[in-house]
């Protein structure tokens, strides 16, 4: 009498590489940086959670295990500095850093309709542009002396074209995020730290609650709702470049209806 070999046991699963990577995160506190809060947790990251709203950010540390709450203005540079200092304290050093808060205010410049404000313009460059680089800059000693470490930088397909006279100053800062990002790359590369640009679609975010109702806010709501893309999905994007090679150095996200 024979009796059957039983088949072998599968292998065990390779460890995720993002378990126990250290992550700063901006604009944690909603949107896109909130999401990838969310999916880098799941998959075993420790995250720093920076953004303005402390409510919100203690909030979502509450939910999410391992993670901090880094609450600061990242537009004051000494305040943005702080904050990553703080951030790498409170996990032990930073792996990476998700550069994903931003701010966008529509409206054409020199015609009749709804204009934006000069105003606007420079909220737009000194969130989308010069935080991100105040950040890059605070964050590039702990990063270097850190594990695969990287830098994501949340740009746009809007900077890449200009998709209407409305968003023309935001598609320029975020054709700016590129072209930093490329210096930042040249700048970092030595020290091995890699710096891959992330440039999503249309996304269904938070972006048209503080404009003024109007025909402009009512165009960008309906196509926040006919073809914008769950900020989940972005954040998977991210947490897949996290989890790349490191010659993975620029990932875009659209909808077929852009």
């Amino acid at each position: 009498m024979t009796t059957a070999t039983p088949p072998p046991a599968p292998p065990p699963a390779p460890p995720d590489p993002l378990h126990g990577r250290r992550v700063l995160v901006t604009g944690a506190s909603a949107g896109i940086g909130e999401a990838v809060a969310r999916t880098l947790t799941a998959r075993g990251a420790r995250v720093a959670l920076l953004a303005r709203r402390a409510d919100r950010l203690d909030a979502l540390a509450a939910e999410l295990p391992g993670s901090v709450a880094v609450a600061a203005d990242v537009t004051d540079d000494a305040a943005a500095q702080a904050a990553v200092a703080r951030a790498s304290a409170a996990l032990g050093g930073l792996d990476a850093l998700v550069n994903a808060a931003g701010v966008f205010h529509a409206g054409v410049v020199t015609g009749d309709g709804e204009r934006s404000t000069p105003d606007g313009w420079r909220a737009m460059f000194a969130l989308n542009v010069v935080a991100l680089l105040v950040l890059t800059r605070a964050a590039a000693d702990a990063l270097a002396a850190g594990t695969s470490p990287c830098v994501v930088n949340l740009s746009s397909m809007s900077g890449r074209r200009v998709p209407t006279a409305a968003g023309a100053v935001y598609a320029a800062s975020k054709h700016a995020v590129h072209a930093v990002s490329e210096g930042l790359r040249t700048e970092l590369a030595p020290r091995g730290v890699r710096v891959t640009v992330v440039a999503p679609g249309f996304v269904d975010t938070g972006i048209v609650d503080g404009w003024p109702d109007g025909p402009l806010r009512e165009r960008f709501t309906e196509r926040l709702a006919t073809v914008g893309l769950d900020p989940a999905v972005v954040a998977d994007g991210i947490a897949h470049v996290l989890a790349s090679p490191a010659q993975v150095v620029e990932y875009a996200l659209t909808s077929v209806r852009q």
